[in-house]
């Protein structure tokens, strides 16, 4: 089965599920904005998820390279991380954000490398954590506020903002995949 239909089986269920529950039935405004803010990111990490995995079957019919191996693994750790989120956050919406958040920062503290692929080559490049300090330190000012959401401190102003930042978000990510189409280098950014 191809690696995109696996991945639509994953997530599919899970954006529904946060659609229906915490969306349209959604009892309270702050609720619903964050949620749809979840529903738009789920969406687009099985879009990452899926751009990943692909990458990494591409990668490895062409290049052999150990480390290749490993982002695999840290790719997949991060999709049933984020999985098992998302699918929470159908139920408690502050507690499978924070797993989401706690999914992606795993992947941006422990892989290594960056797959770009162009029309003509496959490059596989160090990626130090330092390159991804500025991507790290927003989640983490994500996983502060989804906290304080949770205390319900500043609960309807953080649904904004958070709901702003997922928006934001989609949108840069939607800008450089098609931007992707005229054959510039794909990367990860989170």
């Amino acid at each position: 089965m191809p690696i995109s239909k696996i991945i639509f089986l994953l997530f599919f269920p899970a954006c529904i599920a946060i659609l229906f529950k915490q969306v349209i039935w959604g009892s309270e405004l702050n609720h619903q904005l964050l949620a749809s803010g979840i529903f738009l990111f789920c969406i687009e990490q099985a879009n990452m998820a899926n751009q990943d995995l692909q990458q990494v079957a591409d990668a490895k019919v062409k290049i052999k390279d150990s480390r290749l191996d490993d982002f695999q693994k840290i790719t997949i750790i991060t999709i049933i991380i984020e999985l098992t989120g998302f699918y929470l956050s159908s139920i408690w919406l502050g507690c499978g954000s924070i797993l989401i958040l706690i999914g992606i920062i795993w992947f941006n503290l422990f892989v290594k490398i960056r797959i770009d692929i162009t029309t003509s080559d496959i490059k596989i490049k160090s990626w130090l954590r330092t390159e991804r300090l500025s991507v790290l330190i927003a989640d983490i000012i994500g996983l502060l506020l989804v906290n304080l959401w949770i205390l319900k401190i500043g609960d309807f102003w953080i649904s904004w903002g958070l709901f702003a930042m997922a928006i934001s978000y989609c949108g840069i990510k939607s800008f450089l995949f098609f931007k992707s189409f005229k054959f510039v280098e794909n990367t990860r950014i989170y």
